[in-house]
């Protein structure tokens, strides 16, 4: 029994960190730190060298994003001699305040610029940046840079030593991880699945759950790319893996998608073959999950599970039956089936180019920021004025638009300020045990990485606590220094938030649009691939187009988050832009589909199928072009239309009319999801270029439902 439970809660931390990365990343900075702390510990090195080795072992994870173990030798040695450099170039001008601030200056430009290189030139922007402010911090001298030199080193091969040599990583590990967390979140899908088929009337108020459930999924489906894309050494392999676990993805939010269609319909108080019905699909699906808990392959038998369902049970009870099916079927094979040409995906360097795209833009900014920091920093504490500058450079990390430095700044001052009171209470209690608030840092380092990077607040008010302990080791922790904390950061974030606005500012609205014609000239690749004829060799690029598509509404999500965060108190605005997310995860779906649905087409040409094919692509493509050209287009507050109901991904595609009852062809289906793309397609129009202000709303979802099935398909 605590066997089985173990295994359970292991399972269940696979699944809320994909591959556990976050929790690889967590003890390779805490048992880094610890390593080098013992080590320097044993050599007799002083104080100031004992900092410099556990900071340098803390940053490597801050400054390692590679998924791939081979990659993440290759920053860190790329980020040994960087952080020796910067550390003796900082401890060297020290004496010198103005050069060495014009020094500093330089070196945060060059580093914000490397950004458009990818994970690799934001690691090596991280490890200068914090080797110059480390020798700030410590206030080290020209004398002692052997000494720090060879702490810094020690740090490094600590964390080889730790992350790379007793974890042993290799690529088939990660990749067995991933897979282990993709099998987790499939199976809590699968488990509200069923919960959705026996809730009755309440079954709607379990949609947030389940699309929470989806998201995940297909978040772990995405890293899976970026981790086989980071790979590139096994395209033969690589490719039907990916196209595997697409299918699979898309199976499972249909079959979600089919339940929830299904629920939509009340079942009649004398229906008693609905509602046996509801039950043992239920209970089919719940076998499904334990047999993936239990790693033992779907049984087949389709004729028991038909006679399972009551004959008298609705046709959208039996459509989920058919969702079911499919589902176990993808999940029975044992071999994954062959695609031919690799379709490793792109998708992670593509995501850094997105949003490496104004580095030079955002290099001015920062520099300038820092600049003023500096500045403001030395009136305010002329010994702690780096923390402003360490400020000003943190809100400008992943972020893009105004909006996005400001909602950082928010995150980082609030965090701030609970950390300064949760670091004074518990260094004060703890301050006469030394080892004891050595395990506090290292706790605390550890709830830094292992916080998720959206819950950023939570992030900052671990990097305090782990700065007040640090601070009670050096006997120079007071409530004083706590205060001039909070106060150099509210400096740094003030310079970040005037700089953005500015210096070149890109507003939100801007944002939103430049990422919105990138999404629809992803999408337009993606009919392209479509055109020539899916079964024709066109599999690997419409998987590779669906899977770049996805990044790329990824990509116009998070420049969305200024305008949809809760506390925005422009509700209409927020809104709209949640209705435009929800419409776009739709059309995603769709996207999805046609490439898994591609993949099972049937050998040999059709010319009448081809040619419906190249019709319903171009009549989506005509929809795509015009809406790029309404992207830049601002309408007038009159035309803005009433503030739409959010419902939810979920809810739309469930809204959708179902297909002929009965099995569907693959050729037949994928016609069905190009059509379904283009209504979807006609709603993001009017969401864009609303015709009445009256009739925005009941257009934008009445007419999205009530046409989602042409007359040809049933």
């Amino acid at each position: 029994m605590p066997l089985r439970k173990t295994a359970s809660l292991w399972e269940r931390l696979a699944a809320a960190d994909p591959g556990l990365m976050r929790l690889v990343s967590a003890m390779r900075a805490v048992l880094g730190a610890a390593v080098s702390l013992t080590v320097l510990a044993a050599l007799g090195q002083p104080d100031t060298s004992l900092l410099a080795g556990g900071f340098t072992a803390m940053v490597t994870s801050l400054a390692v994003s590679e998924l791939h173990p081979r990659n993440q030798l290759i920053t860190l040695a790329l980020g040994a001699p960087l952080s020796l450099a910067a550390l003796a170039g900082g401890a060297v001008l020290r004496p010198y305040p103005v050069v060495a601030g014009s020094v500093f200056l330089l070196l945060i430009h060059v580093a914000v610029h490397v950004r458009r290189y990818g994970p690799r030139g934001q690691g090596a922007g991280v490890f200068a940046f914090m080797a110059f402010f480390l020798a700030q911090f410590t206030g080290a001298r020209a004398v002692q840079v052997p000494q720090l030199g060879a702490a810094v080193l020690v740090a490094f091969c600590a964390v080889v030593a730790v992350g790379h040599c007793l974890g042993h990583m290799t690529s088939s590990r990660v990749l067995a991880r991933l897979r282990r967390s993709f099998d987790g979140r499939l199976r809590d899908v699968l488990r509200d699945t069923a919960a959705v088929l026996t809730a009755g009337p309440d079954a709607g108020a379990l949609r947030p759950s389940m699309q929470r459930r989806l998201d995940r999924l297909h978040a772990a489906v995405l890293l899976i790319g970026d981790f086989l894309g980071e790979r590139a050494v096994d395209g033969a392999a690589d490719g039907p893996l990916l196209g595997y676990l697409a299918r699979v993805e898309v199976a499972a939010q249909r079959l979600a998608v089919l339940v929830f269609r299904a629920a939509r319909t009340p079942v009649a108080a004398g229906d008693l073959a609905e509602a046996d019905g509801r039950h043992r699909l239920a209970a089919r699906i719940t076998i499904l999950r334990h047999q993936l808990a239990s790693g033992t392959p779907p049984t087949s038998g389709r004729r028991t599970r038909e006679r399972e369902i009551p004959p008298a049970a609705s046709a959208s009870l039996r459509d989920c039956l058919q969702g079911l099916d499919e589902l176990a079927a993808l999940l029975r094979g044992t071999a994954i089936p062959p695609t031919g040409a690799s379709c490793a995906c792109r998708c992670r360097k593509a995501g850094f180019q997105e949003r490496g795209r104004g580095t030079t833009r955002q290099a001015l900014q920062v520099t300038t920021a820092c600049a003023l920091s500096i500045l403001g920093g030395h009136l305010v504490s002329p010994e702690h004025w780096y923390w402003a500058v360490m400020a000003t450079w943190v809100v400008f990390v992943n972020t893009e638009s105004t909006g996005e430095v400001l909602l950082q700044s928010v995150r980082r001052l609030a965090g701030t300020v609970l950390g300064a009171a949760f670091g004074y209470g518990l260094a004060t209690l703890a301050a006469p045990y030394g080892p004891l608030l050595l395990v506090l840092l290292l706790a605390c380092m550890f709830g830094m990485f292992y916080t998720p990077a959206d819950a950023y607040w939570a992030v900052t008010f671990f990097i305090t606590g782990m700065l007040s302990m640090l601070l009670a080791l050096l006997d120079t922790f007071s409530a004083d220094v706590l205060l001039v904390r909070v106060q150099q950061t509210a400096l740094g974030v003030s310079c970040g938030v005037l700089a953005a606005v500015v210096v070149a500012p890109l507003t939100v609205r801007r944002a939103r649009e430049e990422e919105l014609a990138h999404v629809l000239l992803i999408l337009r690749r993606l009919l392209d691939a479509t055109t020539p004829g899916p079964g024709t060799g066109g599999t690997t690029s419409l998987i590779r187009a669906a899977h770049d598509f996805d990044r790329a509404v990824e990509s116009f999500r998070r420049a969305c988050l200024p305008v949809v965060h809760p506390l925005n108190p422009r509700r209409g605005r927020r809104d709209r832009a949640r209705h435009l997310l929800e419409v776009l995860d739709a059309a995603a779906y769709h996207a999805r589909s046609l490439a898994a649905v591609a993949g099972r087409l049937p050998p040999g040409g059709d010319a009448a199928y081809a040619t419906r094919v190249t019709a319903a692509a171009g009549r989506a493509q005509e929809r795509v072009t015009h809406l790029i050209r309404l992207t830049g287009r601002r309408p007038g507050a009159a035309c803005l239309p009433a503030r739409p109901e959010v419902a939810g991904a979920l809810s739309l595609l469930s809204g959708e009319r179902r297909m002929r009852r009965g099995r569907v062809s693959p050729r037949r289906r994928l016609l069905v999801h190009l059509h379904r793309l283009d209504l979807t397609l006609a709603t993001l129009t009017r969401a864009l270029d609303p015709p009445q202000p009256a009739a925005a709303q009941v257009q934008s979802r009445d007419a999205y439902r009530g046409t989602c099935q042409p007359s040809h398909h049933g």
